[in-house]
């Protein structure tokens, strides 16, 4: 996709090799990124990973942990977003997404607090709009979305902070009617139980 700045210019072909790698096989070092990209002078190809990977860390696609790069969020959306065929990432990705969907939910913590909504209405959310972060087609969805926001020019991709581009996904996915369910689930039913409560105390 053209309109993302690291798969444009001189280093694309890297930036989209590591990414893809990383999706199609799970968290890898950059020496095992470099031994499943055939070609001469490998010492000099790891090398120029290992930029492209700092790289992609600063602009929140990936991050390290101990020797092995790991896909950030925003990471996933930009591989989904340049294949055109949709293909099912690795399935180390859902097992670590699942451990971490509640880092995840952090992350989206500030910028919809804003909008009132508390830690445990993010949850509420992603799951009130049928979205379950350890679900593939999930991902999909998000992409979808995302590709969507981009073309219109709500977000630039390019500059988003991976921790901010989940809120905007819920955000925009949301109408005013369902955020304001969030915020209050069930009236009928809160206004019930008080009645009840009050009957009871009388």
């Amino acid at each position: 996709m053209d309109t993302i700045g690291i798969f444009t210019g001189k280093q694309k072909e890297y930036n989209a090799q590591a990414l893809t790698l990383l999706y199609d096989n799970g968290p890898l070092t950059a020496w095992e990124l470099t031994a499943k990209i055939r070609k001469i002078g490998r010492q000099s190809l790891h090398a120029t990973l290992n930029k492209r990977l700092r790289d992609l860390e600063k602009k929140g696609y990936v991050r390290r942990d101990d020797k092995k790069w790991l896909l950030r969020f925003k990471g996933i959306i930009a591989v989904l977003l340049i294949h055109r065929k949709t293909k099912l990432w690795h399935e180390k990705w859902k097992e670590i997404f699942e451990k971490n969907a509640k880092t995840i939910e952090q992350h989206s913590e500030p910028l919809l607090k804003r909008f009132g909504i508390e830690k445990e209405g993010i949850h509420s959310a992603l799951k009130y709009i049928g979205l379950c972060l350890d679900d593939f087609n999930t991902w999909v969805a998000f992409s979808k979305k995302v590709k969507e926001l981009i073309e219109k020019g709500v977000i630039n991709f390019d500059v988003i902070k991976d921790e901010t581009l989940l809120s905007v996904i819920i955000m925009e996915s949301m109408t005013l009617e369902e955020l304001t369910n969030i915020w209050n689930p069930d009236p009928e039913n809160s206004e019930t139980k008080q009645e009840t409560t009050e009957g009871a105390e009388g």
